[in-house]
């Protein structure tokens, strides 16, 4: 109901009528700054049909990865403010590499915010044959044999990465790292027992109904719609933390007010659709669909969890 609310409000702005003027000339561009079949690649293609018919122009979507989504976006970043270029991104290139990465090549904080579209938890899962069931048990285990349980990751310095970071510092406990170089070759990384545990992403709930690894928790303050009866971190023995997975939209920078509202407005319709949402939710994430002011504030406030962590961990990435 909140995600809704949220759509339904951004819907009814009134800067969303002024800037019925403007429409494309041409087709719309969205970098995606990440490989092919993520989940950031699947919301972006699931939107663009509905979008292209709200703005009477194609929606053509570009997988442009490298450098932890840094390629992409700056990509974006250097393109021309009419609205016919835009990125649909996630935290690591938004919020996280500029703590991460000497020089971006752009300014995460000069783009344009457009709407924060999805939301989801991670999902803590270990494998199956280990004794650990709970987060307790996983913290009491880790305290007993430090640095001898692995953890997977797909990438230093992504989300699930400084995820497991906050939650050692949080804990007081140390995991060894472990990183392969895909999300799927980590998450089968722990159904063979190579690993020990993974902050994955919210589809690998898949695997846990499958009996092929345990699912121990998410990382959201509170349970999550699409499957409650899985605890939170805290309610299920560990510290407290709030970790979520996000992909919003955004275009260059300088981009027109009346260009972002009008790009805006397809968008959120999109997100509106029945069939839209409940692909979305079979993805493990919500819709969101806020204002851009919102989404601006969304992720400043972000900044300063992931920047403590990377600082108290001391990873850098050259």
């Amino acid at each position: 109901m909140r995600r809704r609310t949220l759509i339904a409000a951004s819907l009814a702005l009134p800067s969303l009528a002024r800037a019925q003027a403007w429409m494309p000339d041409r087709p719309i561009r969205v970098i995606v700054p990440f490989g092919a079949g993520g989940p950031t690649d699947v919301v972006a293609r699931l939107l663009a049909d509905p979008v292209a018919a709200a703005l009477g122009q194609p929606v053509v979507i570009e997988n442009r990865a490298g450098a932890g989504g840094n390629l992409g976006t700056r990509a974006v970043a250097q393109s021309a403010p009419d609205g016919h270029t835009l990125v649909l991104n996630a935290a690591s290139p938004l919020v996280i590499n500029q703590f991460l990465y000497r020089d971006l090549g752009y300014d995460p904080a000069a783009l344009a915010p457009i709407t924060l579209l999805t939301t989801g938890p991670l999902l803590v899962i270990a494998n199956p044959r280990l004794p650990i069931a709970t987060m307790a048990e996983l913290v009491e285990t880790a305290r007993r044999r430090p640095g001898e349980l692995n953890y997977a990751t797909a990438g230093n310095g992504t989300v699930p990465h400084l995820a497991t970071e906050l939650f050692m510092q949080r804990a007081g406990v140390r995991l060894t790292n472990v990183t392969y170089r895909q999300t799927p070759d980590a998450t089968q990384s722990v159904m063979r027992g190579d690993t020990a545990v993974f902050f994955d992403a919210p589809q690998s709930m898949q695997y846990a109904r499958a009996g092929q690894v345990r699912a121990l928790a998410v990382t959201t303050p509170r349970r999550f719609a699409a499957f409650p009866e899985i605890p939170t971190v805290a309610e299920s023995g560990g510290p407290e933390m709030s970790v979520e997975a996000w992909y919003g939209l955004l275009a260059p920078p300088a981009t027109p007010a009346p260009v972002v509202a009008r790009l805006h407005d397809a968008f959120i319709a999109a997100l509106a659709r029945p069939e839209v949402a409940s692909r979305i939710a079979s993805l493990g994430f919500e819709t969101v669909g806020n204002t851009p002011a919102d989404f601006a504030r969304f992720m400043q406030a972000e900044a300063p969890k992931w920047r403590g962590v990377i600082e108290a961990a001391q990873i850098r990435i050259e």
